[in-house]
Formats: structure tokens, sequence, C-alpha cells
């Protein structure tokens, strides 16, 4: 069992930093060593703690799988982890398993289903007594309602998230919620900004600036996937502004980060950027940047 616990935490840190191509076949590998092990008639309190390292490893399997773009393989994990959960008790993990299905809605333009999936991991967070998980399904809910459009109903939940984040810093984070630190929040409020840059004010593109800029330089090493989401999200926002200088210098870089991750949302997220590129056919600098964007889309390495 702690073998289990111990491989997964390596196992979600590989993910991190490299996407889920680096620890998807892993994670399916462990998976079909220590499933088994919720038969062998283990005393009560082994079946919970197994129950719970075993829906943490479907959570990160479902989570590499959509990272990798295989949609059917993730719904699948993701339920077995949530029936996991919810046999041993643990709301939290429980409330993790509904903010990550709700990213998978969120990346596929779902906004309402993506929304659904937030709200129903609330009441469940806050059964469990974690405040950063409430922190965690707030903010993913404002950056929903950003891109449907909700200007103060977003701006209002990620206030909220913003509070939680700060009443849990003394709580000791379980390990699928330990990656959302201060940079990740400040980046969905950066995102926040960019949907409402696109859905309801371009005045909002000045705002997201400063916060996926400083979400860029608090960033560590370990997190190549989320720096590659942060800086493509800012580039977008300079075209946005009409900046395409800025763009290219910032999307260049998006791309030199993107070029080891194995992660099918890389390429992905680079798509609505190269969108925005190509409206402003004709500028020097938009022009190279959406030639460089099709080049990257099209490698082996973006589209792993």
């Amino acid at each position: 069992m702690r073998h289990v616990e111990t491989l997964t935490s390596a196992l979600r840190a590989l993910d991190h930093e490299y996407g889920g191509g680096a620890c998807r076949d892993a994670c399916v590998a462990l998976l079909n060593w220590a499933s088994p092990l919720l038969d062998a008639g283990s005393a009560s309190r082994v079946l919970h703690r197994l129950q719970v390292a075993i829906a943490d490893l479907h959570n990160l399997a479902g989570w590499a799988s959509f990272d990798m773009g295989l949609l059917e393989s993730a719904h699948l994990h993701f339920g077995r982890a949530m029936g996991l959960a919810r046999a041993s008790g643990n709301c939290a993990l429980e409330a993790n398993i509904h903010y990550r299905m709700g990213r998978v809605h969120l990346h596929y333009e779902l906004a309402e289903d993506a929304l659904a999936s937030f709200r129903r991991g609330l009441p469940v967070a806050r059964a469990s007594g974690s405040t950063l998980a409430m922190s965690i399904l707030h903010a993913n809910e404002a950056w929903a309602l950003a891109k449907l459009g909700a200007e103060r109903q977003a701006l209002r939940q990620f206030a909220c998230a913003e509070d939680e984040f700060a009443r849990a810093r003394t709580e000791d984070a379980p390990p699928w919620a330990r990656f959302f630190d201060l940079a990740d929040l400040v980046s969905i409020g950066g995102m926040v900004h960019t949907e409402l840059a696109r859905t309801c004010d371009v005045r909002y593109a000045r705002s997201a600036i400063p916060l996926l800029t400083r979400a860029i330089s608090s960033g560590g090493e370990d997190a190549a996937r989320s720096q590659s989401f942060r800086l493509a999200a800012l580039a977008m926002n300079y075209l946005v502004r009409n900046e395409p200088e800025q763009a290219l210098e910032v999307g260049e870089q998006a791309i030199a980060v993107s070029g080891p991750i194995r992660s099918a949302r890389t390429r992905d997220r680079m798509r609505p950027l190269k969108q925005e590129a190509a409206r402003m056919r004709g500028n020097e600098a938009a022009d190279r940047l959406a030639s460089s964007l099709g080049k990257f889309m099209t490698s082996s390495q973006g589209a792993a």
C-alpha cells in the first residue's frame, strides 16, 4: 500500500513536469498490479487506505489520459476513482475528482458542463473541511463563468477562491491537491481575465497580463506544462491588445517550453493563439507567430 502511494507521488511529479505521456503507461501498469489487492480481504482500516490509494492512482491515470487526448480512457479512470473515493468516504479526494472532470469539460469548451462539475464538488469539499479544496473549485468555477461571459459572477467566485486560499495556507494538503500553490491561483486569475477579455470587454487583457506575468515568474522549473499554458495565454492577451511583437516574443517562449512536454493539451492550448495571430495576417510579427505555431502543432513532439 505504501508502495502504491510512493509510486503515485513520483508519477504525479513526472506528469506535472513532463506531461501525461511521461507517466500514463506506468500508472496503468501499477493499477494492473495494485487493483487485485482490493479483493485480498484486508482489515477494514487497511482496506480504507488501499481504496484511497488506488482511487488516487486512477485519478492520476485519468488526468494523464486527458492530457494525452485519450478522452474515453480519462472518463473510465475518473469513474473508477470516484467509486473508490466514495466507498472510502474520502470527501477531499471525491471533490478533487469533480474538479478534474470539470477541467476536462473546460478544455473542450463545454463551460456549462464544467461549471456543473465544479459546483457538484463544492458541497463535497465543504464536507471534507478543506478550504484548499474549496479554493481550487471556486477558482475553476470562476474560469468557467468567465468563458460564459458571466463577468460579475466570475469575479465574485475568484475573490472567494482567494479568501479560501489565504485561510488554507496552514493546511496539510493531501497529495492530489498539493500542486495548487500561489502561482496556480494567480495563473487561474489570469485565465479568468483572459476569458473576460474575449467574452466581455477587451480591457480585461490589460489586467490579465500582470497576473500571468506574476504566475510565470513564480512558477518553478518543475511546472513546464503550466508555464506553457501561462505563456500561451499571455501571448493571446498581447494579441488582443494589438501588440504582436510582444506576442511573438512570448509565443516563442511558449513553444520552446512546450517542446519536451508529452502532452496533447499544450498543442490544443496553442490553437486559439494561432487563430488570433492569423486574424492579423499581413503583420510581420503575427505572421511569424502563426507560422511557428503551425510548425509546432504539426511536429511529433507537439502532437505527442
